[in-house]
């Protein structure tokens, strides 16, 4: 590896851990090309090559006649039951979804275990791309209980929230959900919809989502972009 090569990795990643560290904030606009050459004392070639890969990652993006600036990061809050809409809404964003696939299916051992499902019971299934502001934050595939939402299939377009068909077509009161969060490399079949890069880290959520007789409604596992998404909760101590 060239002299070159190696200050540029070094670059990207104190600029990588500016963003992770909230030194440099989201939407803040970074100095120029020019100033940060002077700053770390290198060429200009070298603060492009690290921009370019902070910006291929989607940990920065660059306007035209204005500048380069850090993305915005979606909080998504561990302490309450919200949808992913809802989660948009209240960051001043558009949420939007477009969905794949929406079949009647026998799920594998790990949702039957979750939904607590027979052998041979089906539940819904409806894979959707999550947007916001127009663009892809997560994939999610969502299986929904049968018994509870029959023919909830037929209701489901890219408009429709599911939240809402929960609570006012099936008047089901949603009670509380389980959430496991794992980091992974993101599956290959959801690369091209997230429309980022081989070999992106992700963040895999599964949950479990129970109505107020414990009954469980849906399990839903979601794959979020890595570096769009900081998950934070408020944990009290419990003496």
């Amino acid at each position: 590896m060239s002299n070159n090569n190696f200050l540029y990795i070094q670059l990207y990643d104190k600029f990588k851990d500016n963003i992770d560290n909230n030194i440099w904030t989201n939407g803040m606009q970074l100095p120029s090309e020019h100033d940060l050459a002077e700053k770390y004392n290198v060429s200009r070639y070298t603060i492009r090559k690290s921009l370019e890969k902070l910006e291929q990652e989607r940990y920065i993006s660059r306007q035209a006649g204005k500048g380069t600036f850090v993305n915005s990061k979606s909080r998504y809050k561990l302490t309450s039951l919200e949808s992913f809409s809802e989660q948009m809404i209240n960051m001043d964003m558009i949420p939007s979804s477009k969905v794949i696939a929406t079949t009647l299916e026998e799920p594998d051992d790990n949702v039957k275990h979750h939904l607590n499902l027979k052998d041979n019971e089906k539940a819904f299934r409806i894979d959707r791309l999550r947007l916001a502001d127009g663009a892809p934050m997560c994939f999610e595939i969502a299986y929904v209980s049968r018994n509870l939402c029959p023919d909830i299939d037929i209701f489901v377009d890219n408009n429709t929230s599911l939240y809402k068909l929960y609570e006012e077509h099936y008047d089901l009161k949603l009670d509380y959900g389980n959430i496991y969060l794992e980091a992974m490399i993101c599956p290959e079949e959801y690369i091209e919809p997230l429309q980022i890069p081989p070999n992106s880290a992700v963040l895999k959520m599964e949950c479990v989502v129970y109505v107020d007789n414990k009954e469980p409604l849906y399990f839903v596992e979601s794959y979020y972009i890595g570096n769009k998404y900081v998950f934070f909760a408020s944990m009290p101590r419990i003496y």
